[in-house]
């Protein structure tokens, strides 16, 4: 199984970030150096908004210390997710261009978490970052639909917009989520060199936050193992229902689906 270095968000209470993209891929047998970008007490709409930010300074301090200890080459992939700055997100490029040249082949997952319906999460100085810096590093690519449409020029797009507009983040592997929504349904696309497929999975009821991370770290974690992109891409989506079927109208996502999976 895999190594993976893996940079966002983490709460104590509930599950966003890295509190749930961590269990996806440790729920596969992989190992995670999981470095919280910003420490939330508890999840968006869960508690009170406490947060803690690692300055830049410092979250460039680990990953160097990290790499003092020699662990970029045994490094098999990198996962970033949620940065609460411009500084922090080229710390977090500036180790991964290094981590890339000593081990080549790493592979580079970058879940842009810009926000959705319409709007930033985060500011436009920081989504610019991970998209000029972090972007162009990333060998796998898990935006939603609104984060496609800013990153590609930021006029709304429909699903039908979806393939061409993936296309121009110039990312070999390209997963839209929530690319289509219906009243009963949830498309997601994939983009891969050797093409376009998409599937649909039921448009579960009121569902807590953190979904977008665990599948980014379940595809991860099925990119590592699988042959095909497609066969990651279908197990990802199979558990990620899973998960959200045993979730509905509960206060955090309930990964303990994950253990009820066939192997």
């Amino acid at each position: 199984m895999g190594r993976i270095l893996a940079i966002s968000s983490h709460v104590a209470r509930g599950h966003v970030g890295l509190a749930a993209t961590v269990p996806a891929l440790q729920s596969l047998g992989h190992e995670v150096w999981a470095l919280p970008s910003v420490v939330f007490a508890s999840r968006p709409g869960l508690g009170r908004p406490v947060r803690y930010a690692l300055p830049a300074a410092d979250l460039a301090a680990l990953l160097a210390g990290l790499e003092a200890d020699g662990c970029w080459a045994e490094l098999d992939a990198v996962f970033t997710g949620y940065f609460p700055s411009p500084q922090s997100v080229s710390a977090a490029a500036a180790a991964i261009g290094r981590a890339r040249r000593a081990k080549p082949g790493v592979l580079v997952c970058v879940d842009p978490i810009l926000g959705d319906e319409g709007r930033l999460y985060i500011s436009a100085d920081t989504a610019a970052a991970i998209r000029d810096e972090l972007l162009p590093q990333a060998t796998v690519t898990t935006p939603n639909l609104f984060e496609l449409a800013w990153l590609t020029g930021g006029a709304p797009l429909s699903s039908k917009d979806v393939p061409a507009a993936a296309r121009r983040l110039a990312v070999p592997t390209v997963v839209v989520t929530s690319a289509e929504l219906t009243q009963g349904e949830i498309a997601t696309v994939l983009l891969t060199p050797s093409g376009v497929s998409g599937r649909s999975t039921p448009r579960r009821a009121a569902i807590p936050n953190g979904a977008g991370d665990l599948f980014a770290g379940l595809l991860l974690g099925h990119l590592l193992t699988a042959t095909l992109a497609e066969d990651a891409f279908a197990k990802s989506l199979r558990a990620l229902d899973a998960v959200l079927e045993a979730s509905e109208h509960r206060s955090t996502l309930q990964l303990a689906a994950l253990r009820m999976l066939p192997a």
